[in-house]
């Protein structure tokens, strides 16, 4: 079982993702975050069908740092329930994953 995995958030708009993501890498919840704006969601939300302009935010940290990671989420995060899914990263090339690993000491 690998110990990396990749996160999935969006947020409303590119300056809470900047936010969110700095903190993340600040506090070395995340070796690296990407951003990528032009996302267009269409969701069921509280009985209506709802559609927005969204930034997807790509964490990249390891599993023993995601229960922290949601807490820095949530506590600075505007949605009632932002999107969090976590995908394992089965594999990578060493150097890259030797480059997160170091990242998040």
């Amino acid at each position: 079982m690998s110990e990396f995995c990749l996160v999935l958030c969006t947020c409303p708009n590119p300056e809470t993702g900047r936010n969110i993501a700095r903190l993340a890498v600040e506090k070395k919840l995340a070796a690296c975050v990407n951003l990528i704006p032009g996302l267009e969601s269409v969701y069921a939300w509280q009985g209506a069908v709802e559609q927005d302009s969204e930034v997807q935010l790509v964490f990249k940290t390891a599993k023993v740092k995601v229960d922290e990671l949601h807490k820095l989420v949530l506590s600075i995060h505007p949605y009632d329930e932002p999107e969090w899914l976590i995908v394992d990263i089965q594999s990578g090339s060493r150097t890259y994953l030797e480059w997160m690993r170091s990242s998040l000491r």
